[in-house]
């Protein structure tokens, strides 16, 4: 008898266990989008491409992307930022020029700060929203011909 009632016993721990540490599934971790529009010119107004523009956190420096422009001088992405939307209170965007014959040396290397506009909600679940930020340069003269 007392065979059976461990048994019992134990089958139904065994269970009560098994069910009471089902953990409830969810994949991803929070986030947040960014969406980037850049333009860049020179004095003149005339598109620059091949303008690196490094996008920074303000909060923290945290380099959230390396991005390149397209000849015409315009670069569009979105970026994913892993961390809570009330930890990004803008961006600090460094340019400058790359190793580019096109430039020769025309340019200085500069930065900029830039705030976010909200652009959607996030769903109080993982996703926090989605931010844009549009940034318009125009890359100072260096002197040089």
């Amino acid at each position: 008898m007392k065979s059976i009632f461990r048994k019992i016993l134990v089958g139904v721990l065994a269970l009560m266990g098994f069910s009471g540490c089902a953990p409830k599934v969810e994949y991803g971790v929070p986030h947040a989008s960014l969406k980037v529009n850049a333009k860049v010119v020179d004095q003149a107004g005339n598109p620059v491409g091949d303008t690196r523009l490094v996008i920074k956190n303000l909060k923290d420096n945290y380099v959230l992307s390396d991005l390149e422009t397209e000849a015409d001088g315009t670069v569009s992405t979105f970026l994913y930022l892993s961390y809570e939307l009330e930890d990004f209170s803008g961006a600090n965007v460094v340019y400058y020029k790359k190793d580019n014959p096109q430039h020769e040396g025309k340019f200085l290397d500069d930065s900029i700060k830039v705030k976010a506009d909200t652009l959607r909600e996030g769903d109080g679940k993982w996703f926090h929203g989605e931010l844009g930020i549009d940034i318009s340069l125009k890359l100072r003269d260096s002197g040089k011909k």
